[in-house]
């Protein structure tokens, strides 16, 4: 660096403060040896460096930072000034160590100085450990050897990603692959099954066809535990769907035992009790709300069974009772009244019967829920069977989840006159056929709901809705359990807490 600032003398006779190299260049004022800095002084004060001692002739020092041997004799005043001017900047004092302004040059390979790259001594010696880890762990010495072959530890952490990435996406697929497996296993259908029972027979249950489905399906993403489904099967098109499929077929499954169970309780005349009983199977614990969403569901098939005319497993007299009529309309009252040859209080007949009386309650849907939409007219159903002797364990009113859909593929809807049962009477299209049972029972449901709401505002006392709706369920149940006493008198209530899962479905099975 010091050989890019050449300096000439003005004088051969003077004695100069640097003495020329046998090139001709000036060399430094003074040595500055490894590890220390010096100083020079302003020469017009006669001062000197205190590391250079006074004395005559040159002074020679063996090395310098460049490593080469360099001659400094004393500076003139003149000559300072010029060393000043080439060394220094503008902004720099003659104070400074000469070391503040210079700096050692870089080596121009980047492999040598950078700590992150192995010296072939290193190569050496790990690759020694990697053959002795080998032959301890078992594992293919030469996958480590290559390892260490990438050169640094840079190279290393790619390599190390890619492989990992590598070994996720076959993780991934074996564990899909056990998910399947799992999923396709007689234990886990079993076990489902057993879980989605108890979703049916919830007392406080939404729906049973009406987005059943996909409810279902979400609460069961939420709450996998329950269900014991793996939650990674989720992050899976093709296993959610297989799942969805699985669901579907089960509750299909058990809404056809449910009702031919609800069918032998009526040839039987078994008490609620036990009907609850048998439902249940061992899935559930039951209590009182349970008994009054089952005689909910047995007075709904009695007027399915009416509005359908399906008489052939279960006698019209066997049937129907008087405490039916406030629930039936007047096309189903004189389909009774002209089969039974009883009278069925044709002459004080009200269009509307939500208004009068607590009990009074429009099951079929009409003058309580206005549309009726395409959802409860699903297309080619099977029909689920009346026939209590048969077991119904394949799909029954699967086919209900589907609503009839027009050319375009648009749902179609269907309004019910407040005087149209929804069976065909006088002459009008029959929403609720054969079939459509679950549909009847969502749509009798529904009304319910809407004339508690419409009690609970007309009494505008801040009763809630949902008490009415009970003392509602409740009135059914008393009706039911006078009708069907069965052998058994009504055992007294004991408070059982019921088991965590079965609160969390009651709890949260709900949408509006």
């Amino acid at each position: 660096m010091l050989q890019r600032y050449p300096v000439r003398s003005n004088s051969s006779s003077r004695s100069t403060g640097a003495s020329r190299s046998v090139n001709g260049m000036l060399a430094p004022p003074t040595a500055v040896s490894r590890g220390r800095s010096c100083s020079i002084s302003n020469t017009q004060n006669n001062s000197r460096p205190p590391s250079v001692p006074r004395s005559a002739g040159n002074i020679s020092r063996a090395h310098s930072p460049l490593s080469h041997a360099i001659t400094i004799n004393h500076a003139s005043p003149d000559q300072t000034d010029v060393l000043s001017r080439q060394f220094a900047s503008p902004n720099d004092s003659l104070d400074e160590p000469i070391s503040a302004g210079v700096r050692r040059q870089r080596s121009s390979s980047t492999d040598c100085n950078d700590p992150s790259m192995f010296t072939p001594g290193l190569t050496k010696r790990l690759k020694l450990y990697a053959m002795k880890v080998a032959e301890e762990k078992g594992v293919d010495k030469d996958h480590l050897v290559d390892f260490i072959d990438t050169g640094g530890i840079a190279y290393m952490l790619v390599d190390l990603k890619a492989t990992m990435m590598l070994f996720s996406a076959a993780n991934r697929k074996s564990l899909l692959a056990d998910i399947k497996e799992l999923i396709e296993s007689k234990d886990f259908k079993s076990g489902l099954q057993n879980r989605l029972t108890a979703c049916v027979l919830s007392p406080n249950l939404t729906a049973y066809v009406n987005d059943t489905l996909e409810h279902v399906m979400e609460f069961i993403k939420k709450n996998s535990e329950i269900f014991k489904v793996p939650p990674f099967l989720f992050e899976d098109i093709e296993l959610t769907a297989q799942l969805s499929t699985l669901v579907s077929e089960a509750l299909s499954c058990i809404r056809g035992n449910v009702k031919a169970k609800l069918m032998s309780s009526i040839i039987k005349r078994s008490s609620i009790i036990d009907t609850a009983r048998s439902l249940s199977h061992g899935c559930l614990e039951v209590d009182a709300s349970h008994w009054n969403r089952y005689a909910f569901l047995r007075r709904c098939l009695r007027i399915f069974l009416i509005g359908t005319g399906n008489y052939k497993s279960i006698p019209l007299k066997d049937i129907y009772s008087p405490s039916l009529l406030p629930s039936l309309h007047r096309d189903l009252r004189v389909k009774v009244g002209d089969a039974l040859g009883v009278d069925v209080g044709l002459d004080d007949f009200d269009s509307d019967p939500i208004v009068e009386g607590g009990g009074h309650v429009d099951e079929n849907g009409a003058g309580s829920m206005g549309d009726v939409e395409g959802g409860m007219n699903g297309s080619n159903a099977e029909d689920d069977g009346t026939d209590p002797n048969i077991n119904h364990n394949g799909p029954g009113d699967g086919d209900e989840d589907e609503p009839e859909r027009d050319l375009s593929g648009v749902a179609e809807k269907f309004e019910l006159d407040p005087n149209d049962s929804g069976f065909g009477g006088n002459g009008k299209r029959a929403v609720f056929t054969s079939s459509k049972f679950w549909r009847f029972v969502d749509a009798s449901l529904e009304g319910v709901r809407k004339m508690g709401k419409a009690e609970a505002e007309e009494l505008g006392d801040g009763t809630p809705a949902e008490n009415i709706v009970r003392n509602i369920l409740v009135e059914y149940f008393q009706q039911d359990l006078a009708e069907f006493p069965g052998k058994r008198t009504v055992p007294k209530l004991i408070s059982v807490a019921n088991p965590q899962w079965q609160t969390k479905i009651q709890t949260d099975l709900l949408w509006q």
